[in-house]
């Protein structure tokens, strides 16, 4: 008692910073009881995947690459040999074109994953390596990460709780626009793909806002999808479910484009801007409108 008396600057700094620690990070927030924690594919609380693509659209190679990715990623593993023979490969394009696949089902399964950004291989002398990519090394970070973004979706589902379906889609979009930066720096690194990049550093690229949005809309009962394709380059949305029927969902123009009377802000809610998107793996989605899902006010 006589140290806090005495030191009494230091003591109303402690206690505002172990505050803002239980208000952004340690604060209790409700979990889904039902999540079934002891599958493999259990990552963590805040989403919870069916694993749809992985279960209906993969073949048993695709699947045994997926398991491996997944169980790399969770172990925050960086490299792996990757035997051809095991993975019933014919030569290592064959095998590469099972990572392929096997990734970007994981991008739609499991955005929940929180430092997973991407891999590489590498085929020398015979012998196929395969490398992951991540925002961070240090598996810390995941715990840290986990909890603030558990309480942030959770002010968000308090927020939209009593608004329609219309008002929900619109909110995630403003919400990405608002507190989040374009990394127009590091775009094409691995460092700015996550979902840790948007709920924690506020700073990423078109992969964390498609697989952020996408744990939001299932927090707040939006039914959506992560989409991989291409806008002219390389991209990833979402698609949303909207009075049964489903539209694109591109956060990334609200938080490139950031002024909301721009013409082009809300660009990513229009369908009819987005009809030239290409997909990959179209068969794993329904098949979107070509009109607008609501008027833009």
């Amino acid at each position: 008692m006589r140290f806090f008396k005495k030191h009494r600057f230091l003591t109303i700094i402690l206690l505002v910073f172990s505050f803002f620690l239980y208000e952004n990070f340690t604060k209790a927030v409700d979990y889904d009881r039902n999540t079934e924690k002891e599958s493999n594919h259990f990552v963590n609380e805040l989403y919870k995947s069916d694993d749809s693509i992985y279960n209906n659209y993969l073949s048993e190679e695709d699947q045994k690459m997926y398991d491996l990715i997944l169980s790399m990623a969770k172990n925050y593993q960086i490299r792996k040999v990757i035997p051809l023979e095991e993975y019933n490969c014919e030569d290592y394009v064959d095998c590469s074109d099972f990572i392929d696949t096997a990734n970007s089902a994981l991008y739609v399964d499991h955005p929940e994953l929180m430092n997973y950004a991407g891999y590489r291989w590498r085929y020398h002398n015979h012998i196929l390596t395969l490398s992951l990519q991540y925002s961070y090394h240090l598996p810390i970070k995941d715990t840290i990460g986990l909890l603030r973004t558990e309480k942030i979706i959770a002010n968000i589902e308090e927020k939209t709780k009593n608004m329609t379906d219309q008002e929900k889609i619109l909110y995630v979009y403003n919400w990405m626009g608002e507190n989040n930066t374009y990394d127009n720096i590091f775009t094409y690194l691995s460092k700015n793909q996550s979902i840790y990049n948007v709920f924690v550093k506020k700073n990423a690229v078109c992969a964390g806002f498609a697989k952020a949005s996408q744990i939001i809309f299932q927090k707040i009962g939006i039914e959506s999808y992560v989409i991989q394709g291409s806008s002219n380059v390389e991209h990833m949305w979402n698609i949303v479910k909207y009075e049964d029927k489903y539209y694109y969902f591109d956060s990334t123009i609200a938080v490139s484009v950031k002024n909301k009377n721009s013409l082009h802000y809300y660009d990513g809610l229009k369908q009819s801007e987005m009809n030239y998107y290409t997909v990959k793996f179209p068969d794993w989605y329904p098949k979107v409108e070509k009109t607008n899902m609501f008027e833009i006010q």
